[in-house]
């Protein structure tokens, strides 16, 4: 098996969702929206977790963590047939997202979570505008699309 080479010091082109470095804090719910998917901002509503969707003063729960053991046909989505919990990585750490497309995105620019229903509800945005801010900055660009954002 073949493994690209990187240099030790540069983070590598993974996915959204994961954590680099020393973990923070994530934190597992057994009650989920159906949908989520790593690298996507979710909202804490009641005890449990759900996809952005436009709510009007939504409290951002962190950034889903990517799943590891779904099934491939689910597309890396949390379902109830398949998942016992949701992890969502809430703070205190490098961790990947989903930018939504067409940004231009610098080091250090503030993250927002888009709150709009749609494809891009729960990507990471650096526009105010229908999205919510987050407690954090863009820190660097992985891959197309995936971001690292500090999380504080």
């Amino acid at each position: 098996m073949a493994f690209g080479s990187a240099r030790q010091d540069e983070i590598g082109k993974i996915g959204a969702g994961e954590i680099i470095g020393t973990p923070g804090l994530v934190s597992s719910y057994t009650t989920f929206e159906e949908g989520l998917k790593g690298g996507l901002f979710a909202k804490y509503v009641s005890g449990g977790v759900e996809l952005m969707d436009g709510s009007a003063t939504p409290v951002i729960a962190g950034v889903v963590k990517r799943e590891l053991t779904g099934a491939i046909e689910d597309a890396g989505l949390y379902t109830a047939e398949n998942n016992v919990y949701a992890d969502v990585i809430e703070g205190t750490t490098l961790v990947t997202v989903t930018v939504r497309s067409g940004l231009t995105i610098s080091k250090f620019d503030a993250v927002y979570a888009y709150n709009a229903a749609g494809a891009d509800a729960g990507k990471a945005t650096n526009v105010a505008t229908d999205a919510v801010a987050v407690d954090g900055y863009f820190y660097e660009e992985i891959d197309t699309g995936v971001w690292s954002v500090r999380l504080k």
